[in-house]
């Protein structure tokens, strides 16, 4: 798992947050089980009474993360929304999207 991943299941446990951003790009339930349990046995998160929380470690661990990947201000509490992003293209390339993906409609 990337930085990026498991900073972001990092502040979903922090902050009892939706793992939906993770579904959209491509886990699986069971791979986020997976990796949450990870964090627990490594210290990072921890169950208490019956709920689940991070601990000063993850804490830190969140820190150490938003530093290496130069985030700071808003953007240590904001996530970036890594499932929209798109490949970089030619300065030149004229993009066309998909008039059947798009969220909007233009009436004719």
């Amino acid at each position: 798992m990337d930085n990026t991943v498991k900073i972001l299941l990092l502040k979903i446990i922090k902050f009892n947050g939706d793992i939906s951003p993770l579904i959209k790009m491509g886990y699986e339930y069971s791979q986020i089980v997976k990796s949450i349990n990870e964090e627990i046995n490594d210290g990072n998160a921890e169950r208490k009474n019956g709920l689940l929380g991070i601990t000063d470690k993850g804490n830190n661990l969140i820190d150490t993360i938003s530093k290496k990947l130069n985030r700071t201000d808003s953007a240590k509490w904001i996530e970036p929304e890594i499932e929209s992003k798109i490949p970089k293209i030619k300065i030149n390339f004229v993009y066309l999207p998909n008039q059947n993906e798009l969220t909007f409609r233009f009436d004719k």
